[in-house]
Formats: structure tokens, sequence, C-alpha cells
């Protein structure tokens, strides 16, 4: 819950990594994160076309209370698609923190390329990219949808 209360850290943290793959979850007895299906291309019979995605993100270097959001945007024309947000709150500047989002199927409406952009108190901290491609138009390699 947004605490209107609460400051915003001033410190801007470091996006060490943006990874998007089919699941990432956290293994209950070690709290490690498990990324499954890590992928940077889509191919697709035709469009537009669904895909559940999950999106990891590290953090580094955050102290503070932030408002976190993540935007899926199609480049082509700079359009939101859908978006994410949630709070962090870090009380260990030198901890690195480890966030993934589920997502139900997320439509890719057309062949481009689409980026996941992070953002921490409306500061853009950098973003993972998404090709799709139409399987047709191919000749061999790359991720299936």
């Amino acid at each position: 819950m947004v605490d209107p209360q609460e400051p915003r850290s001033a410190v801007v943290p470091v996006l060490v990594a943006a990874l998007v793959c089919d699941v990432a979850v956290a293994d209950p007895s070690t709290g490690k994160k498990n990324l499954i299906g890590i992928f940077d291309v889509v191919h697709a019979d035709r469009f537009p076309t669904l895909r559940p995605m999950s999106v990891y993100i590290k953090l580094a270097d955050a102290m503070g209370y932030y408002q976190l959001s993540l935007e899926y945007v199609k480049l082509e024309d700079d359009q939101k698609l859908a978006e994410a947000s949630g709070e962090l709150r870090s009380t260990d500047r030198l901890a690195s923190v480890d966030l993934y989002i589920s997502f139900p199927p997320m439509v890719i409406p057309a062949p481009g390329r689409y980026e996941f952009r992070v953002f921490a108190n409306d500061v853009f901290l950098g973003s993972a990219f998404l090709d799709a491609k139409d399987r047709s138009t191919q000749q061999e390699g790359g991720e299936r949808s």
C-alpha cells in the first residue's frame, strides 16, 4: 500500500539485471531465484499472439522507500501495453534485491521490438527487450512460442 506520508528515497538504485523468462520462482528452502526459459526472441505463426512471461529484476545500491513500476511497451510507437507496480523498502544499501513479476499471457500485437522498462520513484533505471518475429519469414533458430 502506498503511504503518501513516507518519503521516497533520493538514492537511485542500480539495475544490475532485467531478464525475460518463461517462469521465475523462489526456491522455498533456499530463497534462491530460479529463472526458467530465459529468452529475448519470440517467433509466432500469426499476430497478435499471446505469451505468458515473467520478468526478473536485480537491483543494487537501494536504500529507503521506492515506488517501483515496470512498463511493457511496443517500441515502434511507444505504446504502453501493460504496467505493474509495487513498493520496495531497503534498509541495507550493500545488499542486492531480487524481484520477479509473473504476468498472465501478454499480447504481442505485431512483429517488432518490445521493452520492459524499469522505474524506481519515476526514475528510469533500464530495460529488457523482446523481439517478436513472424515465423513464416524466418530461416531458422531463435526461441519458439
